[in-house]
C-alpha cells in the first residue's frame, strides 16, 4: 500500500510516496531520492542487509548510511 506523504527538510517541503509494510524492521529511503534532494547522510556502525519477501538478499546490497528527517 502506498500513501502520499510530505517530508519537511531544511525548510523545504518534499512531496513523496511511502510504502506501508507492517512487517518492516526499519524505515528505509531510496538512495536516488536522497541524492535528488541533497539530504545529508552519515555512516552507520553496522550495515543492514535487507531481504526481499522471498528471503533473498536485496540486489542493491547493504545499507551503510542513515539520515535524520
Amino acid at each position: 500500500m502506498q500513501i502520499d506523504v510530505q517530508i519537511q527538510y531544511n525548510r523545504k517541503e518534499i512531496d513523496a510516496q511511502a510504502v506501508l509494510d507492517s512487517g518492516t524492521e526499519g524505515i528505509y529511503c531510496n538512495t536516488s531520492f536522497i541524492q535528488k534532494y541533497g539530504i545529508p547522510i552519515f555512516d552507520i556502525d553496522r550495515p543492514v542487509y535487507p531481504q526481499n519477501v522471498d528471503g533473498m538478499l536485496n540486489k542493491q546490497g547493504a545499507i551503510r548510511h542513515a539520515t535524520i528527517l
